[in-house]
């Protein structure tokens, strides 16, 4: 009698044992998916980190071209506008000289 209970005692815990062991199996098989997931996932965020990075270098190196350009135009439109003031005085000058010219010779006629 004290053999059976005993027996089937370490029956029982034999049965606990490797029933839970699955259990601990399966815990571990489901925990090593799911890290390989957020590995996966911690590289297309690592992805999307470089290309969004890539994206701003390209933007800000075209912004500082885009100023680079705006600042020669500038440069180039106030020297256009030097060169008009200056033409419109000679303009001014000649128009002057001309109508002097024309009084000068209706003096002489």
């Amino acid at each position: 009698m004290e053999n059976f209970l005993l027996i089937s005692v370490l029956s029982v815990l034999t049965i606990y044992f490797y029933s839970s062991m699955n259990v601990y199996k399966s815990l571990y098989k489901k925990i090593s998916e799911e890290k390989e997931m957020e590995k996966e996932k911690v590289k297309n965020l690592e992805k999307l980190k470089e290309k969004f990075e890539k994206q701003v270098k390209f933007s800000l190196d075209t912004i500082n071209d885009s100023q680079e350009s705006l600042k020669e135009s500038r440069e180039d439109y106030q020297e256009l506008k030097l060169q008009n003031t200056e033409l419109e005085h000679r303009n001014k000058l000649l128009q002057e000289r001309i109508n002097e010219l024309y009084a000068s010779v209706g003096h002489i006629s």
